[in-house]
Parts: C-alpha cells; sequence; structure tokens
C-alpha cells in the first residue's frame, strides 16, 4: 500500500497536477527582478545597468535606470498577443501621460526579457516632441534597449504552500 502511495504521489509531481490554477503572466511578473543584461539601441551592452532592479506589483512597475532611484510606471500586459505586449505609462511633470510600448516574455518564470521600443518624447530643437511610441515586432535593441531580468528571489509558493 505505500508502495502505491509513493508512486501516486510521484507521478502527482511529475505530471504538475495539483489542485492549484496555473499561475497567469499577471500573476508570474509580479516580484523583485534583477538586470542581467542591457543591450542599448547602439548595438552595445551597458554593463552599469547591470544588477539594478525592477519592483513590480499589481499596479506598479518601479525600474531603477539612473543611481539608486526608481522611476514608477504603470503597465499593462496583453499575454494574448505574438510577441506578447507590454506598455508602460508614466506622467511627467506636465501632467502628460506618456506610454513606451514594448514587447515581452517569461521563460521558466524566473527570467524575463523585455524589449522596448521607441521613447514618446524627442528633443527637436533644444525642445521636447510627444509622439507615440513603436512597439518592437522582434526582440532586438533596434529603438530602444534589450533588457533580461532574472527574478531576484525564488517563488517557492508554486511549489509549495500551507493551506490556510
Amino acid at each position: 500500500m505505500n508502495r502505491l502511495r509513493f508512486l501516486f504521489l510521484g507521478l502527482v509531481v511529475l505530471c504538475g497536477c495539483s489542485d492549484r490554477a496555473p499561475l497567469n503572466d499577471s500573476q508570474c511578473v509580479l516580484g523583485e527582478w534583477v538586470v542581467v543584461d542591457f543591450r542599448s539601441p547602439k548595438g552595445t551592452e551597458d554593463r552599469g545597468q547591470r544588477r539594478k532592479c525592477a519592483n513590480i506589483s499589481e499596479e506598479t512597475w518601479s525600474e531603477q535606470f539612473l543611481g539608486d532611484r526608481f522611476e514608477d510606471f504603470e503597465y499593462t500586459i496583453d499575454p494574448s498577443k505574438s510577441p506578447k505586449e507590454l506598455d508602460l505609462i508614466q506622467t511627467d511633470p506636465s501632467g502628460n501621460r506618456l506610454t513606451v510600448r514594448a514587447i515581452y516574455e517569461l521563460i521558466d518564470n524566473e527570467r524575463l526579457r523585455v524589449c522596448v521600443g521607441s521613447p514618446p518624447v524627442v528633443e527637436k530643437d533644444g525642445k521636447p516632441e510627444f509622439m507615440e511610441s513603436v512597439r518592437p515586432t522582434a526582440f532586438e535593441a533596434k529603438d530602444g534597449p534589450l533588457i533580461s531580468y532574472r527574478r531576484k528571489t525564488k517563488r517557492t509558493e508554486w511549489f509549495w504552500s500551507p493551506r490556510g
């Protein structure tokens, strides 16, 4: 009888069967991420961006860019598109809502790649000019950076979570 229980438990673990529904992308992106690679549109790696962090909650994508300062964005994702789409929305000091269009992919729920499109603000004749950000179609640092992250901490609740 013990062998039968052990065999059944092994099948449940190997098949990934559980009483929990699989996590969707909205849940999988949540958490703390660390930049492991940052490719600029100039075709070079910006090693100064390595080990910068992104903290993603249900409502805010907080990204560390210069120094230790974080910039907060509202965000939306659409995992039904191919490639999957990400919009980062920020309100500038003048009240303009700026949307940066991007694509993303989750790899094993522990790695995240984001390819950012063209910036929504460019400088023309010394003045900022607002324009529509163009979403990339491939994971290439063409108009904006290609950023690779790894999860800062493992999500143990995927494997074990006490029932409450």
